[in-house]
This record gives C-alpha cells, structure tokens and sequence, in this order.
C-alpha cells in the first residue's frame, strides 16, 4: 500500500521551522534597532534644541539691556556652536531679521512657515517642509525685557533623515546579527541532535501505518539508547503480553482501563500546576479533592493530604472573615451557584480572595466545585486608580473653578480698579502654573513609569545650586512666618549631576515641610559632606506622619487621611517623582518623622 505521508522527516521539519522563525526574529530585530535608533535621535535634538533655546533667551535679553542691538551677530554664533546644523535668527517686532547665522539674511523680511505647531512652556515649535522635500523644525522663544517685547529668537534644525539613520547603522548591523546568527545555528545543530530519537520512532511509527488495516500490529524494538527507545520498548514489550494474554482476558478492556487511568493521572496533574484553587467537596461538604493552589490560600501547603476530608467551609472561617449568612456558606443557597469574596488576615498582610461555589447535579447532590482565586493586587489596582481620579479630578476642578470666575467676573464688569485687575490676573495666572504643574508632574510620572525618564549629568557649583533654592523657597516660608534655618558649609565640592531636577527635589520636599508645618513653626535645612556623599536634611516642626503611613510616603498618589494634611492643596506625586530622581543619581532618600512633632527627610548624593 502506498503510503501518502510526506517524505520530510520530523526532526528535519523541526530544525526548518526553528531556523525560518529564528531568521525571521533576528531580521526584525535589526529593523527595531533602526527605527529605535532613529526615534532616540530625534527626541535628543528636540531636547538639545529646547534646553538650549531657553538659556539661549536668557542670554539675548541680557545683552539687549547691556548692548542693545549691537553685537548679535556675535551672539548667534556662540549660540550656533552648540547646534552646529541648525539657522539662529533673532527677528524683531517688525518681522525683519535683527541677525542671523546667514549674514544676507539680515535686514530681509523672515518668512512665516506654514506647519503643525506644537507648545513646550514658553516655546513653540513648527514643523514643515521646504521646497526640497526636506522636513525642519523651527523652535522659537518671545524675547521681552522690562515688559516690553523684542521679538522671536528662532533656531531652525533639519530632521534626521530615517534613510540616513538606516545608511549610519548599517556598518553595526552585521556585528549585530552576526552573534545571533551564530547562536541560530548552533541551537539548529542542538535541535538536530535532540530531536534524533523522536525522528527514529516517527520511522518505525510510519512503518506501523503502512501494514493492512485488520493486519496484527508488527512494531520491533530499538536499540536502548535513550529515554524515548526505553519507553518505545516498553510499549512494544506491553503489546506482545497482551498479545498473549488475549486467550486469557478481553484486551480491549484491559486498554480501555489503562487509558482511563492515564487520562485521570494527567488531569490531576494539570489541576495541581493551575494557579487558581480548584476543590471538590462531596454532599456533606467534606473534600474530596483539592489541588495546591487551594491549599496554599488556606494555609496548609506543606499538609495537602491533611485537607481531604475536612468540612471545606469550617476551613474557610478559620482562615477568612466570612459570616455564616453570606451565600457563599449559606445553608439554603447550596443547590445554586454563588461567588463572593473573602478577607483574609495573618500577621501585617491582608488578602482578598474571590470564592466560586459551583454545585454538580440540579440539586447539588453530588457535591460542589469550589475556586479560589487571590485577587489582592487587583483590588490595590482599583484602588489606586479610584485615588487618582479623586486626585486628578480635584486637583483639575478647583483652579478652573476659580480661572473661570475670575475670568467672568473681568469680562462681565464695567469698570474695575486697575489694581484689582491685577490682583485677578495674578490669580488666573497663579492657578494656570498650578495646572501646568500638575500636568508636568504626571508627564514626569508616566515618564518614570515608562522608562523614558532620564538625566542631564553636568558639572554643577553645589553653592550655586543651593542658592536657587533658597531664592525659591523663601518667600513661601516667608508668606507662612516659618523661621527657615539654614545651615550650609563654607565650601562644598562640584557634582555632576543633573541641576535643575535636583533643585526640583530640594525644592518640593522643602515646600512640603513649608506647606505641613503651622505659622509660627520652624523649617531647617542642614547641608555637610560626609563619607564621600553630600547630605541634605530637612526638618520641620510640622504635622508629622503616622507610623501606619511611614512607609507609604514615597508611593505615588498617596496623601495621609489627616485631615490637617488633607486640608493643603496636593497630588501625591512630589514625592514618589523626587525618589526616582535622586535613585537616578546613585543617591537615597529617607524619612523619620513623629506624629504632632514633625519629619526630617534626609537626601544623600554620592560626590562621585
């Protein structure tokens, strides 16, 4: 009889899909790696570009109040240095170039790109493409000194080309792949050489399919080599005694029993490995059968036997908070299905599970199937995520409640008092920075999350650094009539970090110690260099933080119950954003705080 199975063996089969797969990952490996690379590049200019732009600014607006319009040229060219492919331009009020990189430029009206814009704080960036095809980006700041505008500062970049980032990673790509290649055909040779002995009994199975149908069953041995010619063996070697015990016994039953048997082993083994606890109990709700998922969540995991045949519901209550009325363990539910869920407590962890009861037969004569699932970390997600829609939606809600009426009230009344003008402006603009600032801290965040936070490392004047501080905090503790200590040593070594987030650290936990402690109070900052780390320390003689919530400080969006502290205006994030910076920096964070007797954060930055 001819036989119709392919020709291709298995372990050939094998090795051909291993190595098309293979191929296939390592070919679109070399892809992500480009697109990656060209991605990492662009977001690095635009950062470069407004990092710059905005000290760029600062630069021009001090030399117009020192030089006026003299010199600019000058000043474009030390600003292009630090962009070598980009076109600096200051263009005045009236549209023309005051200088530029091209020198024939100046004087010429500067044309107005047509593109999508986008906004980063003060700067604006339109994106278009010129006559060529070729796609820049144009970043502009407003100049103003005293209160009077000047103009724009312009810097325009072209984009990296995907075909150029392609053409410079194509000298890497082959020492890229070349490894993985390398590893794809040696694991093709492993794959060969394992799979060797299933292609021998895929031979003698084919040998099998090709005798007559009704015809006994010839299989012959293989030479004991391995594991899978033993069990080979031992299948033919069980063939012939049933063979020959036929005359004695009904072999089909025999089969039959055995199959059976195989089937019930490999269903207890797949129950055993589900993470889910699965049990069974019989009508008087003893159990017949549990798996160790069941008996991990009871408690008894290293006692699996010791649960069959105990009442399932008494184990229950010994383990969770559950009351004798609920559905789950009701007596005049169990012909119906329930599920509900259960506390459980031991020692300083508490978990949630979820219980299904599941009655077998229409009146549950034959017992139940109970699971059990832990749902602990779903339950701490939904929580967060209710926590941050209160947060977020108050924190949104109350300073445009107040942009809007202040806002109403300038456009609605007929004359106001200039000063009171100003005061409202002043607050529209107050709670605008308020917004802005909670909008930066969860970009900050989803930053962190996402892996994509990251840090400018620079030489950095420690004194410097600590006066802009200072200059910043100040006048809060000054608004509150706190008595701000300040203690810093006469010379302090240069760091190579990233400045203005680790100002935005100091700051925000020295605002939070201003923003905690009554009028009247006192905040303290302590700054010494020891053991080859820079150490900060401030206290306050604040509220304090609960011993219960110690440990919770730095989660994000958490903020204590108290209500002194719930009365303050805050997200939660501050914290949780300043400890991600300064983990960055090779540094720690910590706390000590006494509750009604205030708190002492202390921030270590390595000097080296």
């Amino acid at each position: 009889m001819a036989s119709s199975y392919p020709r291709t063996g298995l372990s050939r089969k094998i090795v051909g899909y291993h190595l098309l797969f293979s191929l296939l990952a390592v070919s679109w490996l070399a892809v992500a790696l480009v697109l990656a690379a060209h991605a990492i590049l662009a977001d690095r200019q635009a950062k470069h570009v407004l990092s710059r732009l905005g000290r760029a600014a600062a630069e021009t607006e001090v030399h117009f109040l020192r030089h006026g319009a003299e010199g600019l040229g000058a000043l474009l060219s030390e600003f292009s240095k630090s962009a070598p492919a980009g076109q600096w331009a200051i263009v005045g009020l009236d549209g023309k170039h005051l200088a530029h990189t091209d020198a024939r430029q100046i004087g010429k009206p500067a044309e107005e790109p047509i593109g999508q814009r986008s906004h980063w704080g003060d700067a604006a960036c339109i994106r278009y493409a010129d006559s060529l095809g070729r796609t820049w980006q144009e970043y502009r700041v407003a100049l103003r000194t005293k209160d009077r505008p000047l103009g724009d500062l312009r810097v325009s970049l072209q984009e990296p080309a995907l075909l150029g980032t392609a053409l410079a990673a194509a000298r890497f790509i082959p020492l890229a792949v070349a490894v993985p290649l390398g590893l794809v055909v040696l694991g093709s040779i492993i794959v060969a050489r394992l799979s060797r002995p299933v292609a021998v009994l895929e031979t003698r199975l084919r040998d099998v399919a090709r005798q007559p149908m009704g015809a006994p069953c010839n299989c012959r041995p293989l030479p004991a080599r391995d594991a899978v010619s033993l069990g080979w063996n031992r299948v033919v070697d069980e063939l012939e005694r049933a063979r020959r015990g036929a005359a004695q016994g009904d072999v089909a039953e025999l089969l039959t029993m055995a199959e059976q048997q195989r089937r019930q082993s490999q269903f207890e083994q797949i129950l055993q490995r589900l993470s889910d606890g699965i049990a069974v109990t019989d009508a008087e709700g003893r159990i017949a059968f549990a798996n160790r998922a069941v008996a991990a969540l009871l408690g008894a995991e290293s006692e699996l036997d010791a649960l069959t045949g105990i009442q399932f519901d008494q184990r229950l209550r010994e383990v969770a908070d559950c009351s004798d009325d609920c559905d789950l363990l009701a007596a005049a539910a169990r012909q119906r299905s329930a599920v509900g869920e259960v506390v459980q407590r031991g020692g300083d962890t508490e978990r949630t599970l979820r219980v299904a009861r599941l009655p077998l037969g229409p009146d549950a004569s034959q017992g139940h199937v109970w699971t059990l699932r832990d749902v602990t970390q779903q339950k701490l997600v939904d929580q967060t995520r209710d926590h941050f829609i209160d947060t977020a939606t108050h924190e949104l809600r109350t300073p445009l409640a107040n942009i809007k009426a202040y806002a109403e009230t300038l456009a609605s009344a007929e004359c106001i008092d200039i000063e009171l003008q100003k005061e409202f402006c002043n607050i529209i603009n107050s709670e605008v920075t308020r917004l802005a600032r909670f909008i930066d801290d969860l970009l900050s965040i989803s930053s962190m999350e996402a892996g994509a936070l990251s840090i400018e490392r620079q030489p950095v004047e420690t004194q410097r650094l600590f006066s802009e501080v200072l200059s910043k905090v100040e006048p809060l503790m000054q608004q509150k009539q706190i008595d701000f200590q300040v203690e810093l040593p006469p010379k302090m070594p240069e760091l190579n970090l990233d400045k203005d987030k680790i100002v935005a650290v100091v700051v925000n936990v020295l605002g939070n110690a201003a923003k905690y402690t009554p009028p009247g109070g006192r905040v303290s900052l302590h700054v010494k260099v020891e053991d080859g780390r820079l150490r900060a320390s401030i206290e306050d003689t604040g509220f304090g933080i609960a011993p219960d919530d110690l440990h919770k400080v730095f989660d994000k969006f958490f903020r204590s119950d108290d209500p002194r502290v719930q009365a303050e205006v805050g997200t939660g994030l501050g914290l949780s954003l300043a400890r991600e910076i300064v983990r960055m920096h090779g540094g720690e964070i910590s706390v000590e705080s006494e509750l009604n007797k205030g708190s002492a954060f202390h921030v270590l930055l390595p000097l080296t």
